[in-house]
């Protein structure tokens, strides 16, 4: 019957059961480099499929838009402008 003294000594490589090569890094690098090129294609493939028609109603649209920012000077975001007024019920005592 083994004594509770004794120890198995294994070295790292066995206790890990892999080596320290840096696959995953290249894995990651690689993976990465390969999502960003699939969604470059994508997003390119979109732009250039684009007819001019569809074009033109974009920037007419980002033209509107950029006016009616400019025409609603009192209003906010949450749609409560300064010339509302707001009934604020009395606190109860």
């Amino acid at each position: 019957m083994p004594t509770p003294d004794q120890r198995t000594q294994i070295d790292e490589t066995d206790a890990k059961a892999a080596t320290n090569n840096g696959v995953v890094r290249w894995v990651l690098v690689i993976s990465l480099a390969l999502a960003v090129a699939a969604l470059t294609v994508i997003w390119m493939t979109g732009a250039f499929s684009q007819d001019p028609v569809e074009s033109e109603v974009n920037v007419q649209r980002k033209q509107e838009a950029a006016a009616d920012d400019s025409t609603s000077e009192d209003s906010s975001i949450d749609g409560i402008t300064s010339n509302d007024s707001a009934t604020v019920p009395a606190p109860s005592s």
